[in-house]
């Protein structure tokens, strides 16, 4: 027997991940719509100050469109290779290690770090200010208002934000089932939310609207005329209110759009924990149905905004955000679809219904923050390529304790520099243009699986979809290889995507090179103590 063939029993720092298959597929469908979040709001105030002229629902159906054929390359290779870890265990076993170490660190685990910030500034800006300003401004409470208005401040978004990290990384340590079981709370809450929301907006029409949210802008800064006020300074900042359609505007919107739904496959990174995960129909309810469901309520969402309010106020809203005018903003709070509807409701039975949902749903973005990149670093743990006991996985509870500890303690940086250091948040978008590099090389990766790993792929229930003689996951993931890498090149060459800066620039390519000196560092590691890494990525990892 060689040193090589020895060193292969080896290969795994054990024998099985620890993990249970606790997650139902109806559970992991509703994981996937609570993380593409029925409340990220970019595209509503991005879109309209950057893009004038682009048709918001149209952007949004097209990145739901673009998004389909990456979605059926998630379907064919969770059925295929259904362990936790997800892009790392796809691309690892189709092109090795190195590959995938270094797009998935870079990619996937350092900026979802982002999102964790990003978990806590929604939660805190999104979720408790408008809940309290919307209180203060129908009850006469100048406290309320108050306190609406800290959760704006950096000291309370930050305060928030950590608390809000804190509180996940302790539900996810007592283990996944107490997750799942929160999650039915965090859907039927983010659901009520966002359909009183529809019917709130909806209901409205800009004749009346301008009015109410006048009212709600002086309860609230004491400002009277707030919306004559914000069209007069918008127009003096060169604002067209009347802009022409533009087919590139509209072509622009789907890369913010992609922002929620390019995280319809995200649930492939807790594979070994859904039940029935080799089934296609399970699989493909899961990843596609949950894209489809979550594109067009967006869409709806879009239209329903457009509605209550008008095209010429959401150039108005936009011009707040994106120009950063101090006048179409209400004490420097931007005008997001849920503080519009509530500012028309004035009810604060509404207020508390809106606000409870954006509370849940922007909590748990950290949740899948976590629960996501503790799997994929127990994938590569498990691979040897991080230290062993960052995939310790707790008896009793069965989820990785030490993984979860570790990424709280790295997100709480990202969270003081996000807050704190103005030309950050100008990054906001990085994660999309990221994590899109992910989905593009796990696409890739699908395209190739029946070539470069055909045994896996065989043995797979999506071995008997062709086209002709061409596997389906082939044609998906060359279709699906070609539009993502559309949309990540569209964040690299157009400003209004803001990731032109040299900051961005160095930020991006520092993260991928880290990310490779470490697969080396650590591949090195290995080879010194006798054992060789790429024997993991010829095997299926441990369930």
């Amino acid at each position: 027997m060689t040193a090589e063939t020895a060193s292969k029993p080896e290969v795994f720092t054990r024998k099985a991940s620890g993990l249970v298959r606790v997650m139902s597929p109806f559970s992991a469908f509703i994981y996937n719509v609570l993380t593409m979040g029925l409340i990220f709001p970019w595209t509503y105030l991005w879109a309209p100050g950057a893009l004038p002229g682009g048709k918001m629902v149209w952007g949004i159906l097209l990145a739901m469109v673009i998004e389909i054929p990456i979605a059926f390359v998630y379907v064919w290779l969770s059925t295929a290779l259904p362990r936790s870890g997800g892009d790392y265990v796809f691309q690892s076993r189709v092109f090795g290690g190195g590959v995938a170490f270094t797009v998935v660190m870079s990619g996937y685990v350092i900026w979802i770090l982002q999102w964790v910030a990003l978990s806590g500034w929604l939660l805190s800006y999104l979720g408790f200010a408008p809940l309290f300003l919307g209180l203060g401004a129908t009850t006469g409470s100048a406290a309320m208002s108050s306190l609406g208005l800290w959760f704006t401040s950096s000291n309370g978004i930050v305060i928030t934000s950590i608390l809000n990290a804190f509180v996940a990384m302790m539900v996810l340590i007592s283990g996944f089932k107490n997750y799942v079981r929160f999650q039915a709370v965090m859907i039927v809450g983010t659901l009520v939310a966002f359909l009183t929301m529809l019917i709130v907006l909806f209901m409205g029409n800009p004749a009346t609207s301008m009015g109410k949210i006048d009212i709600f802008a002086e309860a609230i800064s004491g400002t009277t005329n707030f919306v004559q006020t914000a069209i007069d300074a918008s127009v003096a900042a060169g604002v067209d209110l009347n802009p022409p359609f533009s087919l590139l505007a509209t072509l622009l919107i789907a890369p913010i759009a992609w922002t929620s739904l390019q995280w319809a496959t995200y649930s492939a990174q807790q594979n070994g924990e859904i039940k029935n995960a080799r089934s296609f129909k399970s699989q493909a309810y899961i990843i596609v149905g949950s894209l489809i469901f979550t594109g067009i309520f967006l869409a709806i969402l879009a239209a329903a905004l457009e509605k209550a309010v008008g095209t010429e106020f959401l150039y108005i809203a936009g011009a707040g955000y994106w120009l950063g005018l101090p006048e179409a903003t209400i004490s420097g709070f931007w005008l997001w679809p849920n503080i519009i509807a509530v500012a028309l409701s004035a009810s604060p039975f509404i207020i508390v219904l809106i606000g409870i949902g954006y509370i849940l749903n922007s909590h748990q973005i950290v949740h899948n923050c976590y629960i996501g990149m503790t799997r994929v670093m127990v994938a590569m743990s498990l691979d040897r390529l991080l230290p062993e006991w960052v995939s310790k996985v707790d008896e009793k509870r069965h989820t990785p304790v030490n993984a979860h500890l570790a990424y709280f303690i790295a997100s709480i940086p990202v969270i003081l520099v996000y807050n704190l250091w103005g030309p950050w948040t100008g990054l906001t978008l990085g994660v999309t243009f990221a994590c899109g590099y992910v989905f593009v090389i796990t696409c890739l990766a699908g395209s190739l699986l029946p070539y470069r790993a055909k045994d896996v792929y065989e043995a797979s229930p999506g071995a008997k979809y062709k086209i002709g003689n061409t596997p389906m996951i082939t044609v998906l993931g060359a279709i699906g290889f070609v539009l993502g890498s559309a949309m990540v090149l569209m964040f690299m060459f157009y400003p209004q995507l803001g990731l032109t800066s040299n900051l961005a620039y160095i930020v991006v390519f520092g993260v991928l090179a880290f990310s490779a000196i470490w697969y080396l560092l650590a591949k090195n590691a290995q080879k010194a103590k006798g054992i060789n890494v790429e024997f993991a990525f010829k095997e299926i990892p441990p369930e």
